[in-house]
């Protein structure tokens, strides 16, 4: 391996299914047959950019896991240099061990050092294109740094079971490959699927992330089989994060940094327009590290939900998945009929003021300040967004505003006490009387009850405003 040192790297729902952080209920108890971790999106850049995937490492090797998968992006830049470091890291604590790296490509290990800013970023860290893995040939520098078989769907098998991978550049020829090959997965007995997008149908965030149809159509017929996506960067606070119908999916949250789901004032979209309020945090700021652990026992499967960042600390309530008995509460109808909306306190009241700033371009405006106490969710569920509306008292079309809430990605211990909320004055009814209106709403859709405010009037409004 090529010298690694020249940048100081540093060695080295329903109730019954959701169960509390408690370790002594049972769900734990017992010898696994499998025990392995999940993390996806590693994005590693230069060697300091491991310390996560470090952490991460030696978490699952405190909890005896037979394996790791990383379901793809394990660079940013995609270079040969930053797959040394992903190398050198795992060795640096699972060397010598017999603990199986489950590893796959995701579109940044093919493409990242010509994204745009990202190819900025590489040159003022001093690295070329010149290494890019494409062009020295990944399978090659594949096989030199794992000492594996580079193979566009391969099989590896961990004390008995089997882990089937796409790399990002063959994952619409898994139908075709099961076709010829499924038929040793046929039975009662769990197989794992891995690959860096999503299954189409299968993701919160629609189908702009997914693949085509290609890993749906490959494992409808295999209720045995459990599937692992990264790619949207969700964090697995999104009780969708899992999803069961033909077969069992999970979105994989990155080990990087958080993405947000669209259509959010406070959100990431990158039709930012004239928003006033600042996003949450994301890629800017590296704010991430989730992963899984996932134990497999003869009638039942624990995906236990860890926050890497936060000193690998359970982040939410495991997932406790049936292997028998065909059960299968985890169908989305199911879930979202049997959830419970979160509710604002007794005597919460919203208060909304205006005041002037500036929106995300740097343009003074003034807007509707929405002041608030957090809603209050069921317990071991979280609030996911929180909806304003502005409705006129002419029964004329409202508007509406949508927030997520500000602690979505991370722990349930950083949501504040209060919310605060804008929205540009100017985008608000005019010349009509209206009241605004808050909701807290859990990811699956369900609404408390409003909070309403006094009744507003914009006058002279935007009709009559002198220009």
């Amino acid at each position: 391996m090529a010298d690694i040192s020249r940048r100081g790297f540093i060695g080295g729902a329903m109730a019954a299914f959701f169960v509390s952080g408690c370790k002594t209920g049972g769900w734990l108890a017992g010898r696994p047959s499998l025990r392995f971790g999940v993390v996806s999106d590693l994005h590693v850049t230069t060697p300091e950019s491991c310390a996560m995937f470090d952490k991460a490492l030696r978490y699952f090797k405190s909890r005896g896991v037979d394996a790791v998968l990383v379901s793809g992006d394990l660079t940013d830049w995609g270079l040969k240099s930053s797959l040394e470091y992903v190398k050198a890291t795992w060795d640096g604590v699972f060397a010598g061990t017999d603990v199986v790296p489950l590893f796959c490509t995701g579109n940044h290990d093919f493409g990242g050092w010509h994204y745009g800013d990202m190819t900025l970023e590489m040159h003022a860290n001093g690295y070329s294109e010149d290494e890019a893995l494409v062009k020295l040939g990944l399978p090659a520098e594949w096989e030199r740094l794992f000492g594996e078989k580079y193979a566009p769907i391969r099989v590896r098998t961990v004390k008995g079971y089997d882990f089937v991978s796409a790399e990002w550049d063959s994952f619409d020829k898994f139908p075709e490959w099961m076709a010829a090959n499924g038929a040793r997965f046929k039975g009662s007995r769990p197989f794992f699927y891995f690959q860096h997008p999503p299954a189409k149908g299968t993701t919160p965030d629609g189908d702009g992330w997914a693949d085509k149809g290609a890993a749906h159509s490959a494992l409808k017929g295999f209720p045995n089989a459990f599937m692992f996506m990264g790619h949207s960067h969700r964090p697995f606070n999104d009780e969708r994060s899992i999803w069961q119908d033909e077969f069992t999916a999970f979105a994989t949250p990155s080990l990087s940094y958080a993405n947000h789901p669209p259509g959010h004032e406070n959100g990431q979209d990158r039709k930012r327009g004239g928003r006033t309020m600042p996003p949450i945090p994301d890629r800017r700021d590296l704010r991430g590290g989730q992963g899984y652990v996932v134990s497999v026992y003869e009638d039942r499967m624990v995906v236990e939900r860890i926050d890497i960042a936060e000193d690998c600390a359970e982040g939410a309530p495991a997932w406790i998945v049936p292997l028998a008995g065909g059960e299968r509460p985890f169908e989305l109808a199911r879930r979202t009929a049997a959830s419970v909306a979160p509710q604002f306190p007794d005597g919460a009241a919203l208060h909304v003021d205006t005041r002037n700033t500036e929106n995300r371009e740097g343009k003074w405006t003034i807007v509707m300040n929405c002041v608030f106490p957090a809603a209050v969710p069921p317990k071991g569920t979280r609030v996911f967004d929180y909806e304003i509306r502005a409705v006129p008292k002419d029964g004329s079309q409202p508007l509406v505003k949508k927030f997520l809430s500000p602690a979505y990605s991370r722990l349930a211990k950083y949501e504040p006490k209060t919310m605060r909320f804008w929205f540009d004055a100017a985008e608000v009814p005019q010349d009509v009387d209206y009241t605004l209106e808050v909701r807290a709403c859990n990811c699956f859709g369900k609404a408390s009850r409003p909070l309403v405010s006094k009744v507003w009037h914009s006058v002279p409004g935007l009709s009559k405003a002198k220009k």
